[in-house]
């Protein structure tokens, strides 16, 4: 049954356009994410299952404060479509995935705001194995807007699969010899599965931050920024640790720290991986971000497979992998993708448990295995803060100014700009009111020149603009 009947122009109002991003749902909880907007949006999502002929949905949450009460919001939701619900309780995101390849539930829905601040919160959707993306998640908003919700009582059941997914790594990955691993949770739902899974694999456990506080008192969850891993590299030097393992928010993103205290990117992360894999699978596909170091895509050649740039996404990137039967893939956000030997979803669990695998298999340190994949000079992801309503048409202006003639141009997502000794990148942000902006060269200079020619094309568009670069 489809309810008609027009809903107030109130009702429409309170839930804003802006939250349905490329990849997800996200916003501020208590504010754009109340619980009747939950409730609303699990009915709308509810309503889409069932119009693909899916009658249930797994139902996960995260660590984050507001998740317990909005988890209840979106199974109501959800049961209000007519839709079932099978809730698995308090999991990282990758559990939800699992879960979709191992039971007879392919689809779901995980209420996370993955890194994002502690006042976020967020829905992923993944309908028979893939993650919703632009158009899909839109579907959902028009859905609530036009009143198209169906109507019904759908049934609860509770399923707990913690157990089989540790269980199933740990029937996959055997380490060649014990590890003593720092292990950071950042305070998020991650420290419920991290330290018992690596010590099931053998591992020597010194967990930190593994308490789940939706303060996050500690740190930002988010592994991929340096300064966020302090703590973490001063332990691993503290302990003689082998290695340091940091996760993110929801756990699908890892971030390294050698045995030297050096922090470790997604493009060396996903280097080591490429020398590992694809060896065993000649002119293969791997998929990698706009954010990634153009060293990647020429070790990818190096070892015989076949590089392919796509958009920043973890929906987007998963759909460029189905599409090119893809082994690998991983942005610089540090999503990393393996379907050699696993189902292809981003894991940071399971990305460190293979990782872990090949610095067993080696004499050397982890420092000295990383230490070969130098990318050159390159800076971290570089934020300006844009207004939400202004950052795609801020863009959409940069690449009309866009004048870079000895360059090639990339505008699948951004602004990419490439010369044979570097390139630049400027794009929007999908999850927060930002431009990104990514910069590598073979040398300092050159990577400075770059940034130059960036920073006149950013101000030519906004002056007005605070560039720290």
């Amino acid at each position: 049954m489809i309810m008609t009947q027009a809903a107030t122009q109130a009702n429409h109002e309170s839930i804003p356009a802006s939250i349905f991003r490329a990849y997800d749902i996200r916003g501020i909880a208590e504010q754009q994410l109340t619980t009747q907007n939950v409730k609303r949006i699990g009915q709308a999502i509810g309503s889409e299952a069932l119009d693909q002929n899916i009658p249930s949905l797994l139902v996960g949450y995260d660590g984050r404060l507001s998740s317990p009460a909005l988890s209840i919001a979106l199974i109501e939701g959800i049961q209000s479509s007519g839709c079932n619900v099978v809730s698995i309780g308090l999991v990282p995101t990758p559990i939800l995935y699992f879960a979709t390849y191992t039971t007879t539930y392919t689809s779901g829905v995980m209420l996370t705001a993955s890194h994002n601040p502690a006042n976020y919160n967020g829905l992923k959707v993944v309908f028979n194995q893939t993650s919703l993306a632009e158009n899909q998640i839109q579907k959902i908003r028009i859905r609530i807007e036009n009143d198209q919700l169906r109507t019904g009582s759908g049934e609860f059941t509770e399923l707990d699969i913690d157990r089989s997914y540790i269980a199933d790594i740990c029937g996959r990955i055997q380490l060649n010899k014990p590890l003593k691993i720092v292990i950071d949770c950042g305070n998020a739902v991650p420290g419920k599965i991290a330290p018992l899974l690596f010590q099931e694999l053998g591992c020597e456990v010194h967990p930190i931050f593994c308490e789940i506080d939706g303060n996050f008192p500690n740190h930002h969850p988010d592994p991929t920024v340096p300064a966020n891993l302090t703590i973490l590299a001063s332990t691993v030097l503290e302990k003689n640790a082998d290695i340091g393992i940091a996760l993110d928010g929801d756990g699908d993103r890892v971030g390294l720290i050698t045995n030297r205290g050096k922090f470790v990117d997604a493009d060396r992360m996903l280097m080591l991986l490429v020398q590992s894999i694809l060896p065993n699978y000649p002119g293969k596909a791997v998929v990698f971000d706009v954010k990634c170091s153009s060293k990647l895509g020429a070790l990818i050649k190096q070892y015989g497979g076949s590089p392919v740039m796509h958009r920043s996404g973890h929906s987007f990137m998963k759909q460029k992998m189905q599409e090119t039967d893809a082994i690998l893939g991983g942005e610089f956000a540090a999503h990393i993708f393996i379907k050699d030997d696993w189902f292809g979803f981003d894991d940071g669990l399971y990305v460190a448990a293979r990782l872990l695998k090949i610095i067993s298999e080696s004499a050397a340190s982890s420092d000295e295995i990383f230490e070969p994949f130098f990318a050159g000079f390159s800076t971290p992801e570089i934020k300006i803060e844009v207004p939400e309503e202004r950052k795609f048409l801020l863009m959409d202006h940069l690449l009309e100014l866009a004048n870079f003639p000895a360059a090639k141009l990339i505008t699948l997502d951004g602004l990419r700009v490439e010369y044979a000794d570097g390139w630049g990148l400027v794009r929007a942000s999908n999850t927060s009111p930002a431009l990104l902006l990514r910069f590598e060269a073979d040398t300092h200079e050159r990577m400075n020149e770059i940034q130059k020619q960036f920073r006149t094309l950013i101000l030519s568009a906004d002056k007005n603009l605070e560039i720290e670069f």
